[in-house]
């Protein structure tokens, strides 16, 4: 199987951490660039477009600091070159606002679980759907 390049952009180290851990036990194999504000994400997929070499997802934190997941996604979306690649929000919020926010965009929103079986079952899920259709 080929590896799917993920933009994953979250300020909260232990998350990363988190993650690297379920898709390891997950056993696929994803190249996952790790960024920890909206600007960086900026700043990697700026320098993926000269690259050509896009990610085949990108999983933004709705709450970072610099520029957050939203301030980020509304850059993204304006942009031809970023606007189709699938993008998901992962995050705590499960506000309201929030979810109308991502609706607005045609973003899904999934709220991080709290143990740890969910959170593997949330991210498996969310691969799948976006990576794994092929």
């Amino acid at each position: 199987m080929s590896k799917r390049h993920i933009l994953w952009a979250d300020d909260d180290m232990d998350d990363l951490m988190l993650m690297r851990h379920v898709l390891q036990d997950i056993g696929q194999d994803y190249d996952i660039a790790e960024v920890s504000n909206g600007q960086e994400a900026l700043d990697y997929l700026e320098n993926a477009k000269r690259k050509n070499d896009l990610p085949s997802l990108v999983i933004l934190d709705m709450n970072m600091p610099v520029l957050n997941g939203k301030e980020a996604l509304s850059i993204i979306k304006k942009d031809s070159a970023l606007s189709e690649i699938p993008l998901v929000f992962f995050t705590t919020s499960n506000s309201e606002l929030d979810k109308m926010y991502c609706k607005r965009f045609g973003v899904e929103m999934i709220t991080k679980p709290p143990q740890y079986s969910s959170l593997k079952e949330a991210v498996r899920k969310l691969l799948n759907s976006y990576l794994d259709k092929a």
